[in-house]
């Protein structure tokens, strides 16, 4: 589950991510409850399920090639949803993701606003950790600041090494878009949904028809 929960988590930046807010944390774990899909844009087809339960468990099951299914135990705390779990064929995992949810969404991987924020004008945090059969597999927190003017910082702590990079940001039809370089022939372009005032996220998830 746990590359699973890096594609649905991490790929919303892209490089990495980060961080926790009080507001929003609290917020979300009042309505994680119950059944979320994700569904495919183009097919409209279900990819993948989450299910959590008020005893504290969670399940995760995958449809399509390639598919699989994880349960175990969840907990949130301030904007965090750590899961505790194991895969098809028993392997035990963590992992430690921001997120957020309401009464119809639950985004994987999003960032958490400090403070004040104006539209996606602000600063954001985020934090991915995953960990498979004792072994540290990502341990990334980043923070991105967008201003006003279109421009933006991202700073990424991976594994104990800080880096930072000067960003551009536009919005494309209600997707925020973050580009940046992180090498002279690599331009990353991060693609966030905007949550009005609560959360930047890539991944959404809904509930069941």
């Amino acid at each position: 589950m746990w590359k699973k929960l890096a594609i649905l988590g991490c790929t919303a930046f892209a490089a990495a991510a980060c961080g926790d807010s009080d507001d929003a944390g609290d917020a979300s774990s009042e309505h994680l409850l119950g059944d979320w899909e994700l569904v495919d844009d183009e097919s409209d087809r279900v990819i993948a399920e989450y299910s959590f339960d008020e005893e504290g468990r969670f399940t995760f099951v995958e449809y399509g090639e390639g598919a699989e299914s994880f349960t175990g135990t969840y907990e949130t705390e301030a904007g965090l949803l750590r899961f505790d779990g194991a895969d098809d064929e028993g392997k035990p995992g963590i992992g430690e993701v921001t997120y957020f949810a309401d009464q119809t969404l639950f985004a994987l991987g999003t960032l958490l606003p400090v403070d004040d924020v104006d539209g996606p004008v602000g600063r954001w945090e985020g934090r991915f950790y995953s960990e498979v059969d004792g072994q540290v597999e990502t341990d990334s927190d980043s923070t991105y600041e967008l201003r006003a003017d279109g421009t933006a910082s991202v700073t990424s702590v991976e594994e104990g090494e800080d880096s930072t990079y000067e960003a551009t940001w536009v919005d494309e039809a209600g997707e925020i878009v973050v580009s940046f370089q992180v090498e002279p022939e690599l331009t990353i372009n991060v693609h966030m949904e905007l949550i009005e005032g609560e959360a930047l996220g890539g991944f959404m998830l809904t509930r069941p028809d």
